[in-house]
């Protein structure tokens, strides 16, 4: 199943927008471990400055405890005697919070600096009054990096919409402003190098088109005049003869719908599909297999479909040959409606395979083509239990409002 296409301005839109919270996120999170962090360094400097005085006792804030048996009960239990000097964090609940200075005292007890910071820690208190300033400063700089994201977005879709313009519209010179997008431009070039190259492959295979139909059609019309003039005077072996003259026929109308692949299509040119039709059943009605298979013409009326009659021809007897080979019974029906012309039988495998496969030989891929070259649409159906649908439709133009 095929993923569902996401524009490529909201994808855009919405990295950088998780991108700025992921970022305010981080910040956020390194701001307030910092701020801890920095206050704790703090606090231990100053009780660590007043502890190494020579004459302590002038910072307020700070007690002095000679020895561990004069630290107060609560405080004591945090620190213990054989604590190494240093400086210590000591939170102690409902007694407040404390930093810690240890050092060497007299007799070999230790003097323990208390600086009580109680009232000076003030991170959290700070970071809860300024939750609102922080809210603040973060939908700005959502909103910030949404008006990026929309001007980042336009320099580089716009390009790309472009490009796509040009793609779209036939004979359409290629877009100048790439946006200074270097990807823009790579792909600009890319898409102007693969149009040029189809262009040169059109125009050989027209010219190859065009010059094997010329030259089928001198042999073909020296095979056309010769069975005219053995017209006049039928060999006796009429079944022969006739094979040959429906085999030149047939050449014809392939050399012909060769031919038109290489024209300019004249959209003016129109033909009578119920003519063309009844002309296609009279010439390859003998190609049935039994006499039991019943050939249909379903029409409403007349209909005039945007083609040469001399390419429908070719088109729907292939494939009214096609249906001819595969049905051994029943009834082949061609019906007629304003924008379609479809083929019914009731045979066996010619709908199981693809349009334009091997079996089918030229005549089917001959078809393909040159529905494409009149922007038609071919449809090839299997119906149940036997059988097989064709359908040939095209567009029909809506009278112009007065």
């Amino acid at each position: 199943m095929r993923a569902r296409a996401r524009s490529l301005r909201v994808m855009l839109r919405r990295a950088m927008g998780l991108s700025a919270a992921f970022a305010l996120v981080l910040m956020g999170g390194f701001f307030t471990l910092f701020s801890y962090d920095l206050e704790d360094v703090i606090f231990n400097r100053i009780v660590a400055a007043e502890a190494d005085r020579l004459e302590p006792g002038h910072f307020p804030g700070i007690t002095l405890y000679d020895g561990h048996s004069a630290l107060p009960p609560w405080l004591g239990e945090r620190l213990r005697p054989e604590l190494l000097p240093g400086e210590y964090e000591v939170p102690s609940g409902g007694h407040g919070h404390f930093h810690v200075a240890v050092r060497p005292g007299i007799g070999g007890d230790s003097r323990y600096f208390a600086f009580d910071v109680t009232r000076l820690t003030s991170t959290t208190d700070h970071l809860k009054r300024t939750a609102g300033l922080l809210l603040a400063s973060a939908l700005l700089a959502l909103l910030a990096a949404a008006l990026l994201a929309r001007l980042v977005a336009r320099r580089l879709v716009r390009p790309l919409e472009r490009v796509v313009e040009w793609t779209r519209a036939e004979g359409a010179p290629p877009p100048e402003d790439d946006g200074g997008v270097a990807e823009v431009r790579a792909l600009v070039d890319a898409l102007h190098a693969r149009n040029a190259r189809i262009q040169e492959q059109l125009e050989r295979e027209q010219r190859f088109n065009r010059d094997a139909s010329h030259e089928l059609r001198t042999p073909l019309a020296v095979a056309q005049g010769a069975v005219e003039i053995l017209e006049l005077d039928p060999p006796r072996d009429a079944e022969t003869f006739d094979r040959l003259r429906r085999a030149v026929s047939q050449m014809g109308l392939l050399t012909e719908g060769i031919l038109w692949l290489a024209r300019e299509r004249r959209s003016e040119e129109r033909c009578d599909l119920h003519r063309v039709s009844r002309e296609l059943l009279a010439a390859y009605g003998h190609l049935r297999r039994s006499d039991g298979i019943e050939l249909v013409i379903e029409s409403a009326g007349e209909v005039h479909a945007p083609i040469p009659a001399s390419v429908a021809r070719v088109m729907m007897g292939n494939l009214l040959k096609n249906a001819l080979a595969y049905t051994d019974e029943g009834r082949i029906v061609i019906a007629i409606e304003p924008s379609a012309w479809t083929l019914s039988d009731t045979g066996a495998g010619f709908g199981r395979a693809e349009p334009g496969s091997e079996s089918h030989g030229i005549g089917l891929s001959l078809v393909e083509r040159l529905a494409r070259r009149f922007e038609w649409a071919l449809s090839i159906d299997t119906l149940e239990p036997r059988g097989t649908r064709v359908r040939l439709s095209w567009r029909v133009k809506q009278p112009e409002a007065p």
